[in-house]
C-alpha cells in the first residue's frame, strides 16, 4: 500500500518559502559584502591621499593644490560616512533576513514533523491490518 499524504502541497509549499528566505539572506550577505568592498576603497583611496597630502606639504606647493587636496580628503570622508550608514543598513538586512529565515525553518519543520507522524501512524495501522489479516488466514489453515 502506498502512502500519499494528503497536506503534501502545504509542505511543498512551505519548502518553497524557506528556499525564498535563503534566497534572501543569500543577497542581504552579497550586499553586505559590496559594501564592505566600498568602505575598503574607500578608505584605502583616503589614505593614500592623506599620504600624497603629507608628502606634498614637504614640498614647495601652491596653496590652492594644498587646498584641493584638503577639499577631496573632506569629500571622502564624507562619502566614508555615507558609506558607514550603508553598512548599518546592510547589516539591518542580513539581521531581518536570518531571522525570517529561521521562521520560516521552524515553520517547514512543524509540517515536515506532522508528515512524519502521520506516516508513522499509516505504517502501525498498515501493520495492524497485516497482522489481523494474517491472523486470521493463520486461523483459516489450522481449522
Amino acid at each position: 500500500m502506498v502512502y500519499k499524504y494528503p497536506m503534501q502541497k502545504i509542505v511543498d509549499y512551505k519548502n518553497s518559502i524557506k528556499t525564498q528566505a535563503e534566497w534572501k539572506l543569500t543577497e542581504a550577505l552579497s550586499q553586505l559584502n559590496t559594501e564592505n568592498e566600498k568602505m575598503s576603497k574607500l578608505q584605502l583611496e583616503k589614505n593614500s591621499r592623506y599620504q600624497q597630502f603629507h608628502a606634498t606639504i614637504k614640498e614647495k606647493t601652491q596653496v590652492s593644490e594644498l587646498q584641493n587636496m584638503s577639499s577631496y580628503i573632506l569629500y571622502l570622508n564624507d562619502h566614508i560616512e555615507k558609506q558607514h550608514e550603508d553598512l548599518k543598513t546592510a547589516h539591518v538586512a542580513v539581521t531581518s533576513s536570518k531571522d525570517h529565515l529561521k521562521k520560516k525553518m521552524i515553520d517547514e519543520k512543524v509540517w515536515v514533523n506532522a508528515k512524519e507522524k502521520s506516516y508513522t501512524e499509516f505504517k502501525e495501522k498498515t501493520y495492524k491490518k497485516e497482522t489481523i489479516e494474517l491472523d486470521e488466514i493463520g486461523m483459516r489453515v489450522q481449522r
